[in-house]
């Protein structure tokens, strides 16, 4: 992760070794389709970086350098916290299609998984009379630990967007770390974190020209 000027690079390694990377700013709704950029035309799109993150050190243009055409322009919604619907007796949803949120929690799988897991063991349990009754029980659920992830993930999206990105994800993660130090979290998770944390104290002290 990379932060400056109310701009992000979010990027992560895939199992064949590729890196996606991710250009994550605010713009209206309608950018995509009203930047006049052609997604297919890498030059096009470089001069369109080369000019809004002008800030930015040249270093990461070599992200440009072997890039997958097209690009994908994917605007970033989010559930109200407050939905609510009626249960149906045939029907329900789980994942994305419930609860669409940023993905700046990370919670995104996560959640999907736990949404297949209760509302399975609902469907099996002797505790509901009917189906549509498991199936509001599982609603009800999975609406009230949606709402907590999608505001934890709008809350981080502000964050990692304001003006202090860099000195506020330094702080945030740094009282993670201490958290899970504390609490006697597992080994993989301390250094995944740590690496992050020095990255970014990496990342500010070395290019105060590129990140403001």
């Amino acid at each position: 992760m990379a932060f400056g000027n109310e701009k992000n690079i979010l990027m992560g390694q895939k199992g064949n070794g590729e890196i996606g990377f991710y250009l994550s700013f605010k713009a209206a709704a309608n950018w995509p389709l009203n930047s006049g950029l052609n997604f297919s035309d890498s030059t096009q799109v470089l001069s369109w970086f080369k000019k809004e993150y002008a800030e930015w050190s040249p270093v990461w243009l070599e992200l440009f350098d072997s890039i997958t055409l097209p690009f994908i322009p994917r605007p970033i919604n989010c559930i109200p916290l407050d939905q609510t619907w009626d249960a149906l007796p045939n029907l329900t949803m789980l994942g994305d299609a419930a609860h669409v949120m940023p993905p700046f929690a990370g919670e995104g799988v996560n959640m999907a998984m736990l949404d297949a897991l209760e509302l399975s063991e609902c469907l099996t349990s002797a505790t509901f009379s009917s189906l549509q009754e498991a199936i509001s029980h599982y609603e009800t659920q999975m609406r009230q630990r949606a709402a907590i992830s999608a505001k934890e993930s709008l809350d981080n999206g502000e964050r990692m967007h304001s003006k202090e990105a860099l000195n506020n994800m330094l702080v945030f993660l740094t009282a993670i770390r201490y958290l899970y130090v504390t609490n006697g979290s597992s080994m993989l998770v301390f250094i995944c974190f740590s690496f992050l944390y020095r990255f970014l104290k990496f990342q500010r002290h070395t290019s105060p020209h590129a990140i403001k």
